[in-house]
């Protein structure tokens, strides 16, 4: 099965979706994650969501590069979906909340 991934490109009067191909480590197809972007780096990271169970994968894909990543951490949240997550001014990136069983 093919994975997808969209880009839409707005002006004031036309928006058209192309889609994208990329290389790299892509995240299995999942639902409820959160995914920011971080405008001075040129990447959206991607948390979390459930793939058949709540999971803590981060991954990153650099738009530059066309290329996916699944980056490795110590001390990840624990396992979630349905979570919220917001990018700060300095590019870090703040998770809140989701379900894992019970809600988080």
């Amino acid at each position: 099965r093919k994975l997808a991934m969209f880009l839409l490109v707005a002006s004031s009067l036309l928006a058209t979706w192309t889609e994208l191909s990329a290389n790299g480590s892509w995240p299995t197809p999942r639902h409820g994650h959160s995914a920011v972007f971080c405008p001075r780096r040129g990447w959206m990271l991607l948390f979390g969501g459930n793939a058949f169970d709540p999971t803590n994968q981060l991954f990153r894909f650099d738009v530059a590069r066309s290329e996916w990543a699944q980056l490795k951490l110590a001390g990840p949240p624990s396992k979630r979906e349905g979570h919220t997550a917001t990018l700060t001014a300095d590019g870090r990136m703040v998770v809140f909340g989701g379900y894992s069983g019970k809600f988080l």
